[in-house]
């Protein structure tokens, strides 16, 4: 095992060198630079002042390296958009928001679709199959942000329920809460119910039935848990993935999270900002993968991790 974690530390070592390298040069190849705008014309010696101070008049590595300096002692640099602040003091204050709503999503999609792969798994092939099946396909199938469309005008201008966008009060939660929950309700269905019909059909069911026990104690205490790995293997990139703000239901609900600074670091070029999104989400990803692939192993000791490609 400890051998199987410093391999994967090595390996996302090198993934956050390449992504480091593959983003810092998009990021440059893009024509147009961050004080290129028509909203206030710069001349060219201001220009040329501002490029020498934040050291975009050198040579790409040598900024790449400088940048990368930095990050390894967490500083990751001042966005130009907000320059009165740091780029991780500007996160912690646009966190908060995508954390709360994707991670509600997460946590009242995931459960739910459990229970519906559940139900589709026990009831194969009946009306509670086909619309759990139809659920968890219109939730793959359909881009979040058409069931963000949908739900603004299902709830907010035909119903009148709930408001359609913003931030603050509580019920303005509820509708960018279900978007979240749309794709870990779909996933979670069709993954439970695949995963459980493949258990259902395995020797040792049978075997647990012809000693007499439970439906119930079967399902729960044998079926369940072998049919958990999967589920719990795609919980924390998930988890990660709404969490660190989705661009399309934040744009759609006007939700001051990360995703807002995902499209404004890029249409405004700042730099400093868009690397460090970027890093942060990469290496959250990668240290989810690692945290779930060592969750399948202490679930089914009979896989060994070090084995595993």
């Amino acid at each position: 095992m400890i051998l199987y974690i410093l391999k994967r530390l090595g390996s996302i070592a090198v993934t956050f060198f390449v992504v480091s390298v593959a983003v810092f040069l998009m990021m440059h190849a893009i024509p147009g630079g961050p004080f290129d705008g028509n909203d206030m014309p710069l001349s060219e010696a201001v220009r040329a002042k501002l490029m020498a101070r934040l050291g975009l008049d050198q040579p790409l590595y040598v900024q790449y390296l400088n940048y990368m300096w930095g990050v390894l002692q967490l500083d990751f640099g001042v966005p130009y958009q907000s320059p009165g602040e740091t780029v991780l003091q500007l996160l912690a204050n646009a966190w908060p928001p995508s954390l709360l709503l994707g991670g509600l999503g997460v946590l009242i999609g995931a459960p739910l679709g459990i229970l519906l792969g559940m139900a589709a798994a026990l009831r194969r092939n009946t009306w509670i199959d086909y619309i759990a099946s139809g659920i968890a396909t219109l939730g793959l199938t359909i881009p979040v942000f058409v069931i963000s469309m949908l739900l603004i005008l299902v709830f907010a201008v035909w119903l009148n329920w709930l408001p359609a966008s913003g931030w603050g009060k509580p019920e303005r939660w509820i509708l960018p809460i279900i978007a979240y929950a749309a794709i870990p309700l779909a996933t979670y269905a069709r993954y439970t119910r695949s995963a459980m019909l493949d258990t259902l059909n395995r020797p040792f069911v049978t075997a647990l039935r012809a000693k007499g026990l439970s439906e119930r104690r079967i399902i729960f205490q044998h079926v369940l848990r072998n049919s958990a790995i999967p589920m719990v293997t795609v919980f924390l990139p998930m988890f990660i993935g709404t969490a660190t703000g989705s661009i399309f239901v934040e744009a759609m609900f006007r939700v001051p999270g990360l995703g807002s600074f995902f499209v404004s670091s890029i249409e405004n070029r700042d730099y400093p900002l868009e690397m460090a999104l970027v890093l942060i989400v990469t290496l959250m990803f990668c240290i989810a993968y690692l945290l779930s692939d060592i969750a399948y192993a202490l679930l089914n000791p009979r896989i060994r991790v070090e084995g595993r490609q």
